[in-house]
């Protein structure tokens, strides 16, 4: 097993079965959930409990979402996904000015929240130079995220990373043996390098990414899998791409 980073998401809403959807959602791509029904339960949380992205509510009884929003922004840059199924464009205007990442209206796509709690996390630890994640094993490989390096363990070989290749690399690490979707690795990487902002960087970046597995004899290799995406393999009895 990889020894990685879960994601730790706050979701606030007053509205048990909008907790317990959304909380389910996300505990199926194996996150950590802590449900809260109000913003006073959230300032709790917060003391006691590192939260990497919470999904706030709007509207919520005694401090609402954009009073909580403002009080988290003065203790902490957590990544903050606002959600409201009554938000006007000045209210979102509003609350994006305030520090939230992301609006997204209710009734809440599942799928879509997942995609963006899970891209918004990745993004906010690479913000926070990543001091709260742990370097992570590659096969036979060790990524050291703070000094952008792909090590093997086992000799004194390694391969500089650019941040696209990085977080690229993390994110199928993240996901491993799971697929990840042209689009997730898309959004993983478009605010690293700019001049990637199509699908063939992609390509680029994965071809790149293999020719440096190849050269420090990585015992994973990242395969293709058709209409879908990319993920890692483990390719133990193959000795040298």
């Amino acid at each position: 097993m990889q020894n990685m980073p879960i994601e730790k998401i706050a979701v606030v809403d007053d509205d048990a079965i909008t907790r317990f959807l959304i909380g389910s959602a996300l505990r199926e791509h194996q996150m950590e959930v802590f449900e809260c029904g109000s913003a006073e339960e959230l300032f709790v949380l917060l003391e006691k409990q590192r939260i990497d992205v919470i999904i706030l509510d709007m509207v919520l009884p005694q401090v609402n979402g954009l009073d909580a929003l403002t009080y988290v922004r003065e203790q902490s840059d957590v990544g903050v996904i606002m959600i409201s199924s009554r938000a006007n464009p000045q209210q979102r205007l509003y609350g994006l000015r305030e520090g939230a990442d992301d609006f997204i209206s209710k009734p809440v796509l599942t799928d879509e929240l997942v995609f963006k709690v899970r891209s918004l996390a990745l993004r906010v630890s690479h913000q926070h130079g990543i001091t709260e994640q742990q370097d992570l094993m590659v096969g036979n490989c060790l990524l050291v995220l703070d000094e952008g390096l792909l090590v093997r363990v086992d000799e004194e070989n390694h391969c500089a990373l650019t941040e696209a290749e990085q977080r690229m690399l993390t994110l199928l690490v993240q996901h491993q043996p799971q697929v990840c979707s042209r689009k997730l690795l898309l959004q993983c990487i478009s605010r690293s390098e700019i001049s990637f902002s199509n699908d063939r960087s992609i390509d680029t970046l994965i071809s790149r990414i293999r020719l440096k597995l190849r050269q420090l004899g990585c015992t994973l290799s990242i395969i293709s899998v058709r209409g879908q995406g990319y993920r890692l393999q483990d390719d133990l009895p193959r000795c040298n791409g």
